[in-house]
């Protein structure tokens, strides 16, 4: 079912039909609608406010933090009443959709259809994050390295068929980046089956690969494939990689798992095989790539894909992004991506960038919020603040409202430097139960 009726969509084309065709070019900048409220829709809002191409940037539901270069909406992009209005009044010239929720419900086919330039995967295409087992299907008709796998209808049936060996149990659906185990055991693998966000729906059972992971994310426009610089993400919470999985932790870039001159190289084997194939297959990938890598003794091999820019990938991987990054997302938004970057190839700046994850007690379970937070105001030079889980106080400030609060992001001509800016800014900020883990990019130098 469409988001926007065909009469509205007529309508929405008609009126911007009817506008200057100067509006986002030479003396006119882009008016940009980003959905999603974490620390990616920050990253990307940050990005774009640093281009002359772009005039306004709007976002629902967005965070706190966000008020000196973009305007919250005051309606969530899950109203779709309230978004048709506005997609029908504003003169909206490029629409970007952030999450993978709103993704995998289609919202970016809808915005496409109505003439905007969108940037997000349409919800078909976007499988290859929101079932994994398609995305296996996938990859093995590409001919994309990854591990052996076999999904099951239920938790139940994959319980029956357990290997006595290690194995990583996945959730087949979203699950926030909580529905991946790897399970050492037996015990642990039957633990992982019950866990509620695996055991509601089909499983993939998966060989446990080992090496240390990367993460290569790229634009994609049909079978035009542009990497962006990689980075490395971790994903569980406490030190030493112990503990649960997280949405992320921190991240780097660059990084020696997978070095800035290697990435073209290993998008021409993981991701330009899938973008083929998914033209091939008669539903065109438009938008953003993201290849979850492992660099095994085999070479690199594919652990899964995200139909969207990464979280807390994106903290990090936006600031190296050269040039007119909102030029950029026009050109791929509208389909003309390959057009674009012959002219203006995408360079990758030399600075590094370091992330740490400063998140509220309890996180990844339970957590509250509320909590003032202190010391926004004195972060030392090169580092900034990117809110994935505040909102703005009533009565000024700003208070906790998620689980990875803000993501402190460091940038030098190293990754030592970097990495020392952003615990410098992880230290400066305060409120009641933060903590970090404290060896974010250690590795690395």
């Amino acid at each position: 079912m469409s988001l926007f009726g065909k009469n509205l969509q007529q309508q929405i084309r008609d009126m911007r039909a009817q506008r200057t065709q100067a509006r986002g070019r030479a003396g006119a900048g882009y008016a940009v609608l980003i959905l999603g409220g974490g620390g990616r829709e920050y990253a990307i809002a940050w990005r774009l406010a640093r281009d002359a191409s772009v005039d306004r940037i709007e976002i629902t539901p967005g965070t706190g933090g966000m008020g000196l270069f973009a305007h919250t909406l005051d309606f969530a992009p899950t109203d779709l009443g309230r978004l048709q209005q506005h997609v029908a009044a504003a003169q909206v010239d490029l629409a970007i959709v952030g999450p993978d929720e709103l993704i995998a419900r289609g919202l970016a086919d809808d915005l496409r259809r109505t003439g905007i330039a969108t940037v997000g995967a349409s919800r078909e295409a976007s499988r290859l994050e929101w079932s994994k087992s398609f995305a296996k299907e996938v990859m093995d008709a590409a001919g994309v390295p990854t591990a052996s796998w076999k999904a099951y209808p239920s938790a139940a049936a994959a319980a029956e068929a357990l290997p006595d060996r290690p194995v990583v149990v996945k959730a087949d659906g979203l699950a926030a980046g909580k529905g991946v185990v790897v399970a050492r055991s037996r015990k642990e693998a039957l633990d992982a089956l019950d866990l509620a966000v695996v055991r509601e729906g089909k499983v993939v059972l998966e060989e446990v690969l080992e090496g240390p992971e990367a993460s290569l994310l790229a634009l994609v426009d049909g079978e035009t494939v542009v990497p962006l610089p990689p980075a490395t993400d971790h994903k569980r919470v406490g030190d030493g990689d112990t503990g649960p999985n997280t949405g992320g932790m921190g991240c780097v870039t660059p990084t020696k798992v997978l070095p800035d001159d290697e990435a073209a190289d290993v998008a021409r084997v993981v991701l330009e095989p899938i973008a083929r194939e998914m033209v091939k297959r008669g539903t065109p990938y438009r938008g953003v790539l993201y290849a979850g890598l492992m660099r095994t003794k085999a070479g690199f091999k594919v652990i899964e894909y995200n139909a969207r820019f990464g979280d807390p990938e994106a903290e990090v991987v936006l600031p190296r992004v050269g040039g007119d990054f909102g030029k950029l997302m026009h050109a791929l938004g509208s389909g003309r991506l390959a057009e674009h970057v012959a002219a203006n190839p995408v360079r990758f700046e030399p600075r590094a960038y370091v992330s740490v994850a400063v998140c509220a007690a309890g996180y990844p379970g339970a957590y509250e919020k509320g909590k003032r937070i202190e010391g926004l105001d004195s972060l030392p030079e090169g580092v900034y603040a990117f809110h994935a889980g505040t909102i703005n106080a009533p009565n000024g400030g700003v208070l906790t409202s998620g689980g990875r609060v803000l993501h402190i992001v460091g940038g030098g001509d190293t990754v030592k430097d970097a990495r020392e800016r952003a615990y410098a800014g992880a230290k400066a900020v305060r409120f009641e139960g933060a903590f970090f883990r404290s060896d974010i990019a250690l590795r690395e130098v």
